[in-house]
C-alpha cells in the first residue's frame, strides 16, 4: 500500500529563531500575509502594513524569552527571506533537488553526475 506523502512545503530550519517553535512560526507566517497590506487614513492618505509593524504586534510572545531567543526585526525578516518569500522557498528545493539528485547518483557510481556547459 502506498502511504501518502504530506502536503507541507513549508521549509523549516532549527537554526531559524521563527522556525524554532511551531506556533511563533504559524503567527509570524499569519502576520506576514498582512505585509504591504494598504491601510486608508483619515483624509484620502493610504499607507502600507510594515514589517516593523508586524514585529511590534510580536511583543507579547517574546515577554518570556531570553535576549538571544528574542524574536527581533532581524530575524523575521531573514524568516520572511529564507522561508516565507516565493524566491527563497524556490531557491531552497532547487538546492535540495540538487544535491539529492547528485547523492543518488553519487550511490550509484557515477563519479561526476552533471556537466556544466559554457
Amino acid at each position: 500500500m502506498i502511504e501518502p506523502v504530506p502536503n507541507d512545503f513549508e521549509v523549516r530550519e532549527p537554526r531559524c529563531r521563527v522556525c524554532r517553535n511551531e506556533t511563533v512560526r504559524r503567527r509570524v507566517n499569519e502576520l506576514l500575509t498582512w505585509r504591504g497590506v494598504p491601510i486608508v487614513l483619515p483624509g484620502g492618505k493610504v499607507r502600507r502594513v510594515t514589517l516593523a509593524e508586524i514585529v511590534r504586534t510580536l511583543e507579547p510572545i517574546n515577554e518570556g524569552r531570553s535576549g538571544r531567543a528574542q524574536i527581533t526585526y532581524a530575524s523575521v525578516w531573514v524568516h520572511m527571506r529564507r522561508h516565507y518569500d516565493l524566491d527563497g522557498g524556490a531557491s531552497y528545493w532547487g538546492a535540495r533537488m540538487n544535491r539529492e539528485f547528485r547523492n543518488a547518483l553519487a550511490a550509484k557510481g557515477c563519479r561526476q553526475p552533471i556537466v556544466k556547459v559554457q
